[in-house]
């Protein structure tokens, strides 16, 4: 009963999100012929390929379960203060957003937050004056993928950039690039790290420098 029942609601939200065979495995990491089995219920998804396959059909993984719909209440807007900011925000299972009222002349939030299960690394789904989230853009950002004047996270991009792989004027990271940069690997007119590479380079006892001027402890 649980195989052919969840078999028919995959091939009802397939059919829905406008999906071929073919392209549901391409999402989900499977053949064709895979997702002909789980239709016609000759085999049910492995466990661990539910979540992308309920993200591939738009549903949650209970839905896919249980072919009921869950409850939109959660996805209303409600109020909330968040750093003694005012603001609207959604929370549900999967992600947390919240958008300030107060904005800029070009409707930019003053404070973006935006964190869910899926990190975005394309398109900045946090963007105000100050951004927090998965991929953050704004004056200052904080996010795995975050770009801003002052920026922190794993990939970083700014003025000021501080992360596991960092790029700005200032910047420091397992990789640093900038005009002054410490790291694991530093590059930059001024460069501290490990390997430093740089104008002015500078490194530690076990460290490798090339530049125009070394400065190696001993």
């Amino acid at each position: 009963m649980y195989k052919r029942m969840l078999g028919d609601t995959i091939y009802r939200l397939r059919k829905e999100k406008g999906l071929s065979q073919d392209e549901l495995g391409k999402l989900v990491g499977v053949s064709n012929k895979a997702v002909s089995k789980w239709e016609t219920y000759e085999a049910n998804p492995d466990i661990t390929l539910l979540p992308l396959l309920a993200q591939a059909l738009g549903v949650t993984t209970d839905e896919l379960l249980t072919d009921i719909k869950a409850e939109k209440d959660d996805l209303k807007p409600k109020e909330a203060v968040i750093f003694g900011v005012a603001g609207t925000a959604i929370e549900t299972p999967d992600e947390y957003e919240f958008v300030s009222d107060k904005k800029t002349k070009k409707d930019l939030p003053y404070l973006h937050i935006h964190l869910g299960k899926q990190i975005q690394t394309m398109n900045a789904k946090a963007r105000g004056i100050i951004a927090i989230g998965n991929n953050a853009k704004g004056l200052i950002s904080i996010g795995f993928f975050s770009i801003g004047l002052v920026s922190l996270g794993m990939v970083t991009f700014g003025l000021l950039a501080f992360g596991v792989f960092a790029i700005g004027l200032i910047a420091g990271g397992t990789i640093a690039i900038g005009g002054l940069a410490m790291g694991a690997i530093a590059i930059g007119f001024l460069s501290m790290g490990g390997l430093a590479i740089g104008y002015y380079a500078h490194t530690g006892n076990a460290g490798y420098a090339i530049g125009k001027h070394l400065l190696i402890h001993k």
